[in-house]
């Protein structure tokens, strides 16, 4: 079955305490290459892409209970454990300065000769589109502020980002991976899940938006002067105030009638060409959203696309405080199976064998 989503988090402030994220550092790691060893490096970047999965790791190596912290502190913990490993598996961005730097990352990773010039434009091209369709076609009131790109040597793909509400005090974090023929509209993320739901979205990002993008195409492909006077003289709300029992809409002073006229110039040829062209902003994607509906009569997806466990205790002590001594005891648990598996003397059956009796005897002891 095909695990979708991403999580809907509690803003909160900080940063790991040194003797935790050192040893996220290290389990995190050691988890990672587990997986890596045992199934595969396809099996431990659809893992990543997961968001159950992703959020069960980040509160099992013990950086916060249920947080928007755990996505930082996380990644950045295994970006720092296969920097030092200097492997062919790479995490790049990050938040704030750190996500500005993911071009002289990829800059790196070229000039070592790991991936090539033209891949690695392919793959920044696509993690670009990745961001635009969180951020503008998905208008979900989260505005992204962090973005990580995991990729292999062959260039394989998954960018996890995460968006914040101020208003709401949460965040809530998207889940990508690459596939054969990436499309990156019609439900191409991997889904979102959330405590929060919320009550209206204007998601273009949705396969059920197909017939409203047309329609949207069809409005910037006509002269915009025909609905310039028309929308002048009504009296709507905005996109942002939309409720299925009252869809009115205010455009009349919102649209930038002279954008609208430089992509009737332009002429795109089809929706991808449109929503992702520079410049296009939310504003502009909802005024051609709300034209194509006023015209077409064609309705966009207005649904809200929208996985966690506790193993060691989180920083701020909830569900509980961290047990360093356990900590430190499921590395050396981890490492050892590591170590075995390095040498070839394990399978996966005395793998599991092994985690459960030690997870029974840490039960009872």
């Amino acid at each position: 079955m095909e695990k979708r989503g991403s999580a809907i988090l509690p803003l909160h402030y900080g940063h790991p305490p040194e003797y935790l994220y050192k040893r996220m550092v290290k389990l995190g790691g050691i988890v990672s290459e587990t997986i890596r060893e045992k199934f595969g490096v396809d099996r431990l970047l659809e893992n990543f892409s997961d968001p159950f999965w992703f959020h069960s790791l980040s509160l099992a190596i013990g950086f916060d209970w249920n947080s928007s912290g755990t996505t930082t502190a996380t990644l950045s913990a295994l970006k720092e454990f296969y920097q030092k490993k200097n492997d062919d598996l790479f995490i790049l961005g990050g938040k704030g300065k750190k996500l500005g730097n993911m071009g002289s990352e990829f800059d790196a990773i070229v000039k070592d000769g790991v991936i090539s010039d033209s891949k690695a434009g392919k793959i920044r091209e696509d993690v670009r589109r990745v961001a635009k369709v969180d951020q503008t076609l998905l208008q979900d009131g989260f505005d992204l502020y962090m973005q990580f790109l995991i990729m292999d040597a062959s260039g394989k793909w998954v960018v996890v980002q995460q968006g914040m509400s101020p208003e709401l005090r949460m965040a809530r974090r998207y889940h990508w991976i690459n596939k054969a023929s990436m499309d990156f509209l019609n439900d191409a993320r991997n889904g979102i899940s959330s405590q929060i739901l919320q009550p209206s979205v204007l998601d273009l990002s949705a396969s059920e938006s197909r017939e409203h993008r047309g329609s949207m195409v069809e409005i910037v492909r006509d002269n915009p002067r025909q609905y310039f006077a028309r929308l002048r003289s009504g009296s709507q709300s905005t996109l942002d105030n939309y409720t299925d029992k009252s869809p009115v809409l205010r455009m009349d002073y919102r649209i930038d009638w002279e954008k609208m006229r430089s992509l009737y110039e332009y002429q795109p040829r089809n929706f991808e060409e449109l929503a992702f062209m520079k410049g296009i902003g939310k504003s502009t994607v909802r005024a051609i959203s709300y034209l194509a509906e006023l015209i077409f009569g064609s309705e966009p997806s207005f649904k809200d696309p929208v996985k966690y466990s506790f193993a060691l205790g989180g920083k701020d002590g909830v569900p509980k405080p961290v047990n360093v001594h356990d900590y430190d005891m499921a590395i050396e648990f981890y490492r050892e199976v590591l170590r075995d598996t390095y040498s070839g003397q394990k399978i996966l059956d005395d793998f599991l064998r092994k985690l459960s009796r030690y997870s029974y005897s840490s039960s009872n002891g």
